[in-house]
C-alpha cells in the first residue's frame, strides 16, 4: 500500500495511473506539428497535357487541389476540355498553347501562366518527341527535333520558372523519360540521345536548387500501352495512366521535401537496381 503526501493510503494501482497520467500531461499540452499540405494551393504546369499521359497528371493534381496550366501545341480544343476537365474539380485552370521545343512560344506561355497565377510552384516537363529512324537515315532535321521537344523544352521551361521558385523558397521540377532511354532501343539514337541529356540536367540542377527547397527528379515509366511479353514482368501487367499520375502527385507536393537528384522507375520490376 502506497500513501499520499497527507498520510492517506492509496492502492498500488492508483498510484501507477496517476504517474502515468502526470507523464503524459506535457505530451497533451504540445501543439501539434503542422501536416503536410501535398499540392493544395500549389500552382502546375505541366507541358504537353491535351492527352495522352499528360492528361491524368492534370487531373490528379487538380485533384488534390492544385491550379494547373494545361499545354498543348496545335489541339486548342484537346486542351480546352483538359482545362475544363480541371475546373470541375474545383480549382483554376487555363489552356495555354504552345510548341515547348520553341524558345519564343516556350517565353509567350510563361507569360500568359505567370499573369494569370503570378507563380509557377510545379513544373512537370512531360512533352517528347517520338518517331524512328536508323543511324544511317536520320536526318539532321530529325536529331533537331528530338532534342528541341526532349532536351531544350525541359531547359527552356525550368529556366523561366526557377527564379519564381526561389524567391518563394519553393519548387518541384520533374522530368519524364522513358525506359527505352535507359535500355537503348534500335532506331531510336535521336531519342535516347536528348532525353538522356535532360537526365543529366536533372542531376545538375538537383545540386544547385536544392538549398532553395526545390526539389528535382527524373520518372522513367516503364510499359504503360504495349509490352512484348507483359507476362514475363515481375508484377505481370502494364502500367496505368493514374499509376504515374500518382507518382508526379507526390513528387510534386511537399512531402517529397527530401527527395532530389532521383532517377524514379515505374516499372513493374522490369529494370531493377
Amino acid at each position: 500500500m502506497t500513501h499520499a503526501t497527507d498520510g492517506t493510503p492509496i492502492s498500488r494501482r492508483s498510484a501507477i495511473a496517476a504517474m502515468g497520467a502526470a507523464a503524459a500531461t506535457p505530451l497533451m499540452d504540445r501543439t501539434p506539428a503542422p501536416m503536410p499540405r501535398g499540392v493544395a494551393g500549389k500552382v502546375a504546369l505541366v507541358t504537353g497535357s491535351s492527352g495522352g499521359l499528360g492528361r491524368p497528371a492534370v487531373l490528379e493534381l487538380a485533384r488534390r487541389g492544385a491550379d494547373v496550366v494545361v499545354n498543348g501545341r496545335s489541339d486548342r480544343e484537346a486542351a480546352e476540355e483538359v482545362a475544363g476537365e480541371a475546373r470541375a474539380l474545383g480549382v483554376r485552370a487555363i489552356a495555354l498553347m504552345a510548341d515547348v521545343g520553341v524558345e519564343e512560344q516556350v517565353d509567350r506561355m510563361m507569360e500568359a501562366a505567370l499573369e494569370e497565377f503570378g507563380r509557377i510552384d510545379i513544373l512537370i516537363n512531360n512533352a517528347a518527341y517520338r518517331g524512328t529512324a536508323s543511324i544511317t537515315e536520320l536526318t539532321t532535321a530529325q536529331w533537331r527535333a528530338a532534342a528541341a521537344v526532349n532536351f531544350d523544352a525541359p531547359f527552356f521551361c525550368t529556366r523561366r520558372v526557377v527564379p519564381g521558385m526561389i524567391e518563394n523558397n519553393y519548387g518541384r521540377i520533374i522530368t519524364v523519360s522513358g525506359l527505352n532511354s535507359i535500355h537503348g532501343r534500335t532506331q531510336w539514337a535521336h531519342i535516347c540521345g536528348s532525353k538522356m541529356g535532360a537526365f543529366g540536367m536533372t542531376r545538375a540542377l538537383a545540386v544547385e536548387l536544392g538549398r532553395y527547397n526545390i526539389m528535382v527528379n527524373h520518372v522513367v515509366p516503364g510499359a504503360m500501352q504495349a509490352h512484348p511479353n507483359v507476362g514475363s514482368l515481375p508484377v505481370p501487367r502494364l502500367g496505368t495512366a493514374q499509376e504515374l499520375a500518382n507518382l508526379y502527385a507526390y513528387l510534386a507536393s511537399e512531402e517529397s521535401s527530401y527527395i532530389t537528384g532521383q532517377t524514379i522507375h515505374l516499372n513493374g520490376g522490369e529494370l531493377r537496381y
